[in-house]
């Protein structure tokens, strides 16, 4: 069998998202969840860009813009939080999270933007672990209400994501659209 040409999203990638680490793939004993540094911000950056190409994007940032919104919500606290599972040398999960306000909720809420885990290490309670070290953060905030979307129907994962969620405490909350403004 011959290994597959990259695909236009993965070609795009500026540089290209770094080979798993020897840890991503023997899994390591003691993964642990922490607040992200500016070193992890190219990890972060391929993970994210993993999602994208697992939930089917055709386009995505170049991988510099990746890091730079990355960078951004590492440097403003007030805008959100960005976590990240490492186990060994390796980063094998990534939660980014904006604080939003709003009128309905009443008040402030966090929203989950991204949260990627290696294939590898899925499975393993990590995302589990990144949710509640999320829920947790947002206590600290203030924050009484975390929020995700999930994927299109069409992503072939949707039931295990929306288990998944359901297992870690979340409901059902109602659909989001989008409109892209150029």
């Amino acid at each position: 069998m011959s290994a597959r040409a990259p695909t236009e999203l993965e070609a795009q990638r500026d540089p290209p998202a770094p080979e798993a680490s020897p840890q991503a793939r023997a899994p390591d004993p003691s993964p642990h969840v922490r607040p992200a540094t500016e070193d992890d911000l190219a990890a972060v950056a391929a993970g994210v860009g993993d999602l994208l190409i697992e939930l089917g994007s055709t386009t995505a940032p170049p991988a510099l813009a990746l890091v730079q919104a990355a960078r951004a919500l590492l440097e403003d606290p007030g805008a959100g939080a960005l976590l990240v599972a490492q186990a060994g040398d390796a980063i094998v999960g990534v939660l980014g999270a904006s604080w939003q306000l709003a009128i309905h909720v009443p008040g402030r809420y966090a929203l989950i933007q991204d949260l990627w885990v290696h294939p590898s290490w899925r499975s393993r309670s990590i995302g589990g672990d990144l949710l509640a070290a999320i829920c947790e953060l947002a206590r600290e905030q203030g924050i009484a209400r975390v929020e995700v979307g999930l994927p299109r129907e069409r992503f072939q994962g949707i039931r295990a994501t929306e288990a998944f969620y359901l297992r870690n405490g979340f409901e059902p909350l109602s659909a989001r659209m989008r409109r892209i403004l150029s």
